[in-house]
């Protein structure tokens, strides 16, 4: 594991194109056994980073974005800034002193390689827990996911192998745990769509599925609306190994929720919401709203229930029936 703080990033763009987009060998596509980043790969991939998504910010628009990021957090990030363009705000860019925390860096034999990075945000009482990954060797690094959590939680230690590099878990191993990661990522699906499911007691009630659930009562609470919502799961693509034999899994979550009216109402939301901006003629029949959601879930090693530590999300389409 390697651990740092107040890393210095001045590294010019000619420098971070190289670093991103250097042409391998053959033999280096075909096979490979090495650690997924340096430290200094790390720091030219954030700083490339940052420097695409301020620009991107200043003009509220997504396609720089799809140089640096995919996925759901692409398409959270989209979706903030089309929030954003409907109802003519703007966004902050983050020109604020950045700490690079800590890098975990797995190895590979086979692309796609990925590493994790914690990262401290000094213009916001946030720690962003992220993900970066590499396709092939001729690929740019793009962010796939970004967990937010308090400045103050504390996050289980990685175990390294032999070399110090990090180990991964695979998203059906559960071994020496309550769940495999793929088996959370079903529960926290099951357990949010149903308080009441079987599901529901294997999953620590965490400050995510509070928050979730308190939402829905508000949605449900609409006087004369019906209101409905499904949550589904994506497979687990990235977890590593805690030192007490647990893992640290990134969970990725879809949610919907339905609104059906009765012929002559009419649902609005107030101005300046998510919702609003989507949906900006309200709904008279029926109207849908998706959200992406991306946390960052702890599986203790032994038998203790896994809970959430943090989490991203945002809504990504709306559509009026």
């Amino acid at each position: 594991m390697i651990t740092f703080r107040r890393l210095a990033i001045l590294l010019v763009a000619s420098a971070l194109m190289l670093a991103a987009c250097s042409i391998p060998r053959d033999r280096e596509i075909k096979k490979i056994d090495k650690v997924s980043a340096t430290t200094a790969d790390v720091a030219a991939v954030y700083t490339r980073y940052q420097q695409v998504r301020n620009a991107a910010t200043e003009l509220l628009d997504p396609k720089p974005l799809s140089t640096i990021e995919t996925g759901p957090a692409l398409a959270i990030d989209s979706g903030s800034f089309e929030v954003s363009q409907r109802l003519n705000a703007t966004q902050k860019q983050n020109t604020g002193e950045v700490e690079i925390l800590d890098i975990q860096t797995p190895r590979f034999t086979t692309y796609p390689i990925w590493y994790s990075t914690v990262i401290r945000d000094g213009s916001r009482d946030v720690k962003r827990v992220q993900v970066f990954e590499r396709t092939s060797a001729v690929d740019p690094w793009l962010l796939v996911t970004t967990p937010e959590i308090l400045n103050d939680t504390e996050l289980p230690q990685i175990r390294g192998d032999g070399n110090g590099d990090a180990r991964r878990v695979r998203p059906d191993d559960g071994t020496g745990m309550a769940m495999s990661p793929n088996e959370v990522a079903q529960a926290y699906a099951k357990t949010l769509a149903d308080a009441k499911a079987e599901e529901a007691s294997t999953i620590e009630d965490d400050s995510f599925i509070d928050q979730m659930r308190q939402a829905a009562a508000t949605n449900a609470g609409l006087e004369g609306v019906t209101f409905a919502q499904t949550w589904a799961a994506e497979p687990v693509q990235y977890a590593l190994r805690t030192k007490d034999g647990g893992a640290l899994a990134f969970v990725t979550l879809l949610r919907t929720d339905t609104y059906t009216v009765p012929d002559g109402l009419q649902v609005t939301w107030p101005a300046g919401s998510p919702q609003q901006a989507f949906l900006q003629g309200g709904i008279q029949r029926t109207g849908t709203l998706d959200y992406y959601h991306q946390i960052l879930v702890y599986l203790p090693g032994g038998e203790d229930k896994p809970r959430a530590l943090g989490q991203f999300g945002g809504v990504v389409s709306g559509d009026v029936g």
